[in-house]
């Protein structure tokens, strides 16, 4: 296991995702798959897609979960060496918290995904 995930956002800055242990990662993958549902977080997981996650988040059932679950995993993100609070969040804008929010899932999720660990519903014979 690496040590943690660094990129670049569009705006330019870099940022650091620290890996979740499993136990973390198990239930972090359950309660947003519940809220945007597993087909959209697969998705945004392995192809980083912006537009899923801006589309996953509208069709959110319960707005107020949504909000504080994408708050939830932004906070991991270190932006230019730094932590993110409730302040940076409302001060972020929507566009790179969705960002922030794509890069986290796929930082935890994309090799799980990718490895075929998950896969469709099997299908009755």
């Amino acid at each position: 296991m690496t040590e943690g995930y660094n990129a670049t956002i569009e705006d330019g800055r870099e940022i650091y995702i620290p890996n979740w242990p499993a136990n973390v990662q198990f239930e972090n993958l359950t309660k947003v798959c519940k809220v945007l549902g597993q087909d959209k977080v697969i998705a945004i997981s392995t192809d980083k897609s912006i537009p899923v996650a801006m589309l996953a988040i509208m069709e959110a059932e319960d707005p107020e979960l949504a909000t504080k679950l994408v708050f939830h995993f932004v906070q991991q993100c270190r932006v230019d060496g730094s932590k993110i609070n409730v302040s940076d969040f409302d001060n972020l804008g929507m566009s790179v918290v969705v960002e922030l929010f794509v890069n986290v899932l796929h930082s935890q999720y994309s090799d799980f995904f990718v490895s075929g660990l998950a896969k469709d519903h099997s299908q009755d014979k």
